[in-house]
């Protein structure tokens, strides 16, 4: 009897100390046997900030749909008590099923605490395609970017195209503007009152008909008989390739807006998202555990 009772006083002992080391709302993550997670919910937290208790990080089928309730239980552990494995599963359309499903949990005192805090676990899911769903969505590739911003290479090929056409309107400015003046007729105005302007190499002569020959405006600022014209990146082939830089980027755009209709939508051009089925069935995924 001695015995007996002082085996049960040091018990009583070892549990009192456990409980006055922990407070009420801590828990072993191994002692964890369900959780119930639903979306829209935020989990509780003491040392960080809530997260949500149902969150998709990927998968094709990302953006599709939401789980609304996932009920996840303890698989048992595969190395210690702390490295918890997880069962979970919720209710889905046919077009759709659970990837991975890993949880985490706020750790009481630090993120390698055994012990966590009530209402801190959150889940972090994947949602895939199943056949059925790519034959009403299409195939998509996982983390699909259908609605996202050009991939990085439409975006190099872009700003290497813009490049070269700023410079070369940048050239053809030069040219014309600098190099430009070298080819035009020398002292056109000498002999006929001077120079017009100041300068004789800027301005075309006044209308006047030297040796009794017309005049004609079409032949100002000639010589050799061939009138002077500006470069062709100085006038309207500036305006080409300004216009064909941003026909580029508005095809470009474009070009994204289609995928997005057919890749994300099956082929079809509609501008909403097909409804997934009303018939549900149960999805099962799998995953570990993590405490931050």
């Amino acid at each position: 009897m001695r015995v007996s009772a002082l085996l049960l006083a040091l018990l009583s002992g070892l549990n009192l100390s456990d409980a006055l080391r922990k407070p009420s709302n801590s828990v072993l993550l191994s002692k964890i046997s369900s959780l119930t997670l639903r979306a829209g919910q935020k989990t509780s937290a003491r040392r960080s900030s809530p997260i949500p208790q149902l969150q998709c990080t990927g998968g094709n089928a990302r953006g599709l749909y939401d789980v609304d309730v996932m009920r996840c239980t303890n698989a048992g552990s595969d190395y210690d008590d702390d490295n918890v494995q997880w069962t979970c599963k919720a209710s889905l359309p046919p077009e759709f099923k659970l990837g991975s499903t890993d949880v985490s949990c706020e750790g009481y005192d630090s993120p390698e605490d055994p012990y966590v805090l009530k209402g801190s676990c959150g889940v972090s899911y994947r949602l895939v395609l199943t056949q059925e769903g790519e034959r009403k969505y299409g195939r998509r590739a996982d983390g699909d970017e259908r609605t996202g911003p050009a991939s990085t290479g439409e975006k190099l090929i872009f700003w290497a195209f813009f490049t070269f056409v700023a410079g070369m309107i940048v050239y053809g400015v030069w040219d014309s503007c600098v190099r430009g003046n070298n080819r035009r007729p020398p002292h056109a105005g000498h002999g006929y009152g001077g120079s017009w302007g100041g300068d004789d190499n800027d301005d075309p002569p006044p209308p006047y008909t030297p040796y009794g020959k017309p005049s004609s405006s079409r032949n100002y600022g000639t010589q050799n008989g061939q009138a002077w014209r500006p470069g062709f990146w100085t006038g309207a082939g500036a305006g080409a390739a300004a216009g064909a830089a941003a026909g580029y980027m508005a095809g470009n755009r474009g070009n994204a807006s289609n995928r997005s209709n057919s890749n994300g939508w099956g082929g079809s051009t509609g501008s909403s998202s097909p409804t997934p089925s009303s018939s549900r069935y149960e999805s099962t995924g799998f995953g570990s555990s993590s405490r931050r």
